[in-house]
């Protein structure tokens, strides 16, 4: 039979150890080709994780957020950055999906973010 096999989702993902306080927290930057998640873990560390759209899927818009949604989790605080439609699209579905707007902080537009400072901006919203 012709055909392609289903590829898994295109994610990848790193960790990095740190001293977190408490607080659970991610901090995101997202725009139309992927989205990077800094998100505290179990034991005090931090993962870095990139969720980029599937192409096969033919309404990928939606799916892709709410992948973007799962990868954040039900934190206690939450950063949403990236150009404005998308950031505010991915504002939406989290709080659709947690019903929980009082976790996103400092939602705002920005350009292009490394994962350094996603990680740094996440030790600061969690141990201040």
């Amino acid at each position: 039979m012709h055909g392609r096999s289903k590829q898994p989702p295109r994610t990848s993902s790193t960790k990095t150890r740190s001293t977190l306080a408490h607080a659970s927290g991610a901090v995101t930057w997202i725009d139309s080709t992927r989205a990077v998640i800094a998100r505290t873990g179990t034991g005090g560390g931090v993962s870095v994780k990139v969720v980029r759209p599937d192409p096969e899927l033919a309404d990928e818009k939606i799916p892709f957020l709410t992948r973007v949604v799962d990868e954040i989790g039900d934190r206690d605080r939450v950063v949403i950055m990236g150009p404005d439609a998308m950031r505010v699209e991915l504002e939406r579905e989290y709080v659709t999906i947690y019903k929980r707007p009082d976790r996103l902080l400092d939602v705002e537009s920005s350009g292009p973010t490394e994962q350094a400072e996603l990680v740094r901006r996440l030790q600061a919203l969690t141990t201040g």
